[in-house]
């Protein structure tokens, strides 16, 4: 199987690319080369601006895929660039969404692939559900072979998973050093971690799958903790406690509108998620990777090099204002 990878080097996809690779698939990944990720010797990279039409039809002419997945279509233009370049020249498109288009606030549980989608808090969002609709509105109308695929809030050993920053070692080292962290609403919500070699394994199993094509999927752990739990995890791993401040959803929104439209749209509410149609697409799917044995990874890969192990100044000051203006407000 001929399998081209939109992107290839971020946090999920350079599992996913690992695991075509060793399931002995022949591998391109298409980018524009500005990340320093390692890719295996096998793959083929096609270096170019996908978004660059012109350009990418260029580097991609005369080749056909059995399966393209893009991993980095945001909005509208990402996907009306995606139709017209594979259009008839892939046997599967896989469109990578996100979990964060079903229904807030949720009404039902668990979360089904027929949950509706409505998401009126985050705008990241609402531009996934419009390229859904782009995509699927293509396949019942010209029969483009879609795929839809909607990750969870998915980590690898390069990305410890929390509310602020992007995955760096900050939160750790603030743990480690006695300082406050900050954990959302109460910390009873339940929330679901799934580690991205176990995404890649459902992934796989919906590639060049015939039956998949015009349906959706998400890929989740089955593994539910509270947020209150997740950040003791994160403390017991470098052997530490933690000072936990509990603050609102949305009074963090009212100073930081990025990590806050974060919270309103997605991690204030509880995620649990129904993986029974991705397990009878593709059977044998389970994901095995508890967040304890994710996290441990995650710390190890952190540790190798200390460089990896600051806390960055904007982020740590960003939380510090937090709490500060937090308890500020409830003298």
């Amino acid at each position: 199987m001929k399998i081209l990878f939109i992107g290839g080097t971020g946090n999920i996809s350079t599992y996913c690319v690992e695991q075509a690779v060793n399931d002995g698939h022949q591998v391109y990944v298409v980018n524009r080369g500005k990340r320093n990720t390692t890719l295996p010797p096998e793959v083929t990279t096609l270096t170019c601006d996908i978004r660059n039409e012109q350009e990418a039809a260029a580097i991609l002419d005369g080749i056909y895929f059995d399966v393209v997945a893009d991993f980095v279509a945001f909005v509208r233009e990402h996907i009306e660039v995606d139709l017209r370049l594979f259009s008839g020249k892939c046997g599967q498109f896989i469109f990578i969404s996100t979990a964060t288009v079903y229904n807030k606030p949720p009404t039902t549980f668990p979360v089904t692939e027929s949950t509706p989608l409505k998401n009126p808090y985050w705008k990241y969002s609402r531009d996934k559900i419009v390229c859904e609709e782009l995509l699927m509105n293509a396949y019942r109308e010209q029969g483009f072979p879609v795929t839809i695929v909607r990750p969870s809030h998915t980590y690898g050993k390069t990305m410890i998973p929390g509310i602020f920053g992007h995955g760096d070692f900050t939160e750790i080292a603030r743990i480690k050093a006695g300082k406050k962290v900050i954990v959302q609403g109460d910390g009873q919500t339940l929330w679901t971690l799934t580690h991205a070699s176990d995404f890649a394994k459902g992934f796989a199993g919906l590639c060049d799958n015939f039956a998949s094509i015009g349906e959706s999927f998400h890929i989740t752990s089955d593994e539910h903790l509270t947020w209150d739990r997740i950040m003791q995890i994160k403390a017991q791993t470098v052997g530490c406690s933690a000072d936990i401040i509990h603050i609102p959803s949305d009074f963090i929104h009212a100073i930081d509108n990025d990590t806050g439209a974060g919270l309103l749209g997605d991690k204030q509410y509880n995620a649990i998620f129904d993986n029974s149609k991705l397990k009878k697409f593709v059977p044998g799917f389970q994901a095995t990777i508890s967040f304890s044995k994710g996290l441990q990874d995650c710390i190890d890969y952190f540790t190798q090099d200390p460089s990896r192990c600051r806390e960055n100044e904007d982020i740590s000051g960003l939380i510090d204002r937090i709490i500060a203006a937090y308890l500020g407000s409830v003298k």
